[in-house]
């Protein structure tokens, strides 16, 4: 299959007609390296943010083999054509990669981050009582709405600043970020990273400990400090962490977020 056939972009279905929306007022751009890792993810993620706006475009976009399509001035105007084409529609984004490069490259596309919408329509996951520390650059402004996020599940942010914990209990607490990139080069470095919404949704394929039964109304009690789980991985985890770098595993994820996508929210198989 040629690449640009990996590529979606799709007004939704107005459920009062039947028909796809003339015009939406945003689009989900879940970037390619959460659909290439985590497929299911964009596939709940993208039924999330449907209940919050019934006009939410798809917008999962591939392009050319072997290099990044949006770094090419060509796939750039392709891209705002199909923008313009759905009504120019605010793009949720999910990284700080991804905002930089709608600023650098797509200022007309107005963004906005996944973060506060999840937080608007209190989108927030099952109980998660882990310790974690957030790896994540200010500047971009994801760093608070995750906060918030973490803290209604009734996980804790770390502050290495306060000095609490012994060094090597310290480092070994899992790394929490909105880099899918930046989670998968932790892990190629042996280390412990888990992205923000594998936490939101109590789910990854490289973190097999996340999964856990949702509950709705749950209170959380903070006087009790969460505990530093044990590092060892399990053999799910190891698995699943070689297959974030392997090239075929990668094309197989992108070709079964697109066909559920397709085959769940558009009824074609």
């Amino acid at each position: 299959m040629c690449s640009e056939a990996l590529t979606l972009v799709r007004a939704p279905i107005d459920p009062n007609t039947g028909k796809p929306y003339e015009t939406c007022g945003y689009a989900l751009f879940p970037g390619l390296a959460l659909a290439e890792s985590e497929p299911e993810l964009v596939v709940l993620l993208y039924d999330s943010i449907l209940h919050l706006h019934q006009d939410t475009a798809m917008f999962l976009y591939y392009g050319r083999e072997g290099a990044d399509p949006l770094l090419n001035r060509k796939w750039q105007q392709r891209f705002l054509v199909r923008w313009r084409e759905l009504g120019k529609p605010t793009m949720i984004v999910i990284s700080p990669e991804d905002k930089r490069f709608f600023r650098g490259h797509l200022g007309e596309i107005k963004t906005v981050p996944i973060y506060d919408e999840l937080l608007s329509g209190s989108i927030s996951g099952g109980c998660n009582r882990e310790l974690y520390r957030l790896d994540e650059p200010e500047d971009y402004g994801f760093d608070k709405p995750i906060r918030q996020l973490a803290d209604m599940m009734g996980a804790v942010i770390y502050d290495p600043a306060a000095g609490d914990l012994p060094a090597e209990d310290a480092d070994r607490i899992p790394l929490l970020t909105s880099s899918i990139d930046r989670r998968n080069q932790l892990k190629r470095e042996g280390r412990e990273a888990v992205h923000v919404l594998e936490l939101v949704y109590g789910m990854g394929r490289s973190n097999a400990h996340l999964a856990h039964t949702h509950s709705e109304g749950h209170d959380h009690d903070h006087d009790q400090p969460p505990q530093v789980r044990d590092a060892a991985l399990s053999p799910e985890e190891k698995n699943a962490i070689e297959a974030l770098f392997d090239n075929t595993a990668k094309r197989q994820n992108l070709q079964e977020v697109r066909d559920t996508l397709l085959q769940f929210f558009w009824g074609e198989s």
